[in-house]
């Protein structure tokens, strides 16, 4: 049997919780996604008065991150090497949730993904960029997770039951 790891809900909601306050004392509006290793919506979160777009865009970002394995900026070096060759653009990918867009990290821990992260919203100069939200988010799962803008699909990403 294996068993597969994966951000839990509680871990979802302390990400969510933890960034819409920090925006909240910035006086910003976000939205933040959590997704599973398969990039399934676990929790999700629109402040009030944010377009319903910057939801979807965080989705897709997380999604992104949970599928190929890595920060959404990996994601558009991966697409500057894949162009390089020819390739016309994330269309290529035949999955229209797929997206190169930044803001989105993929969150490991023991070396193995088990989900993604990602805010959309942000842009509002220093310190309100979806970067720096989605850092803030990250850093509410605690010690032990990690994130990189290099694939991880060479990881195993399950453990052999006991």
């Amino acid at each position: 049997m294996l068993v597969q790891r994966s951000l839990g809900l509680d871990d979802a909601q302390r990400v969510i919780n933890t960034v819409v306050d920090d925006a909240r004392k910035k006086n910003w509006r976000i939205s933040v996604v959590v997704v599973d290793r398969t990039g399934e919506l676990i929790a999700c979160a629109r402040m009030d008065g944010r377009a319903a777009r910057f939801l979807k865009a965080a989705h897709r970002k997380a999604y992104s991150a949970a599928i190929f394995e890595m920060d959404t900026d990996g994601i558009v070096n991966f697409w500057n090497r894949q162009g390089e060759q020819g390739h016309r653009g994330p269309a290529d990918w035949n999955d229209p949730m797929l997206t190169t867009l930044p803001g989105g990290l993929c969150v490991v821990h023991d070396g193995k993904v088990v989900g993604a992260i990602a805010v959309a919203g942000g842009g509002g100069g220093a310190g309100t960029g979806d970067w720096d939200f989605a850092e803030i988010a990250f850093n509410a799962l605690g010690p032990g997770f990690t994130h990189s803008n290099k694939m991880h699909q060479d990881q195993p990403v399950y453990i052999g039951a006991s």
